[in-house]
């Protein structure tokens, strides 16, 4: 994804995911107004973009956080299911367990920062 937006008095221009751009945005408007100039993307996303931009009212702000909480919910309920996974695993192969609780150690550390980035979007 490409956007070009205008925070403040400058135009800056934002590439890459479409999660990636909106953490960008998130983070360069902090207190400032963002206005939408033009973006390039797939069908897809363009569409989706389009959607969420007019339900939040043309507030390229607001569109970049509800997506954000959006994103990372997904994503911690993507962990979650991994972890329910291995526990299931660690019961059947009693011989690799610790590897599995390893790996859950892991998951659970990202579920962490994506709640504290969650909590730090609102």
């Amino acid at each position: 994804m490409e956007l070009w937006a205008k925070i403040g008095e400058d135009k800056i221009k934002f590439q890459g995911s479409f999660k990636s751009v909106m953490e960008q945005l998130l983070e360069k408007s902090q207190d400032k107004d963002a206005t939408l100039l033009s973006f390039h993307t797939n069908q897809k996303e363009r569409r989706r973009f389009k959607r969420e931009y007019r339900a939040v009212g043309k507030n390229l702000v607001q569109l970049a956080q509800n997506y954000l909480a959006w994103s990372y919910l997904v994503e911690i309920r993507r962990l979650n299911r991994k972890i329910k996974e291995l526990n299931k695993r660690k019961r059947v192969e009693p011989k690799r367990a610790t590897f599995y609780e390893n790996q859950i150690k892991e998951i659970r550390k990202q579920i962490e920062e994506l709640e504290n980035k969650l909590n730090n979007l609102c």
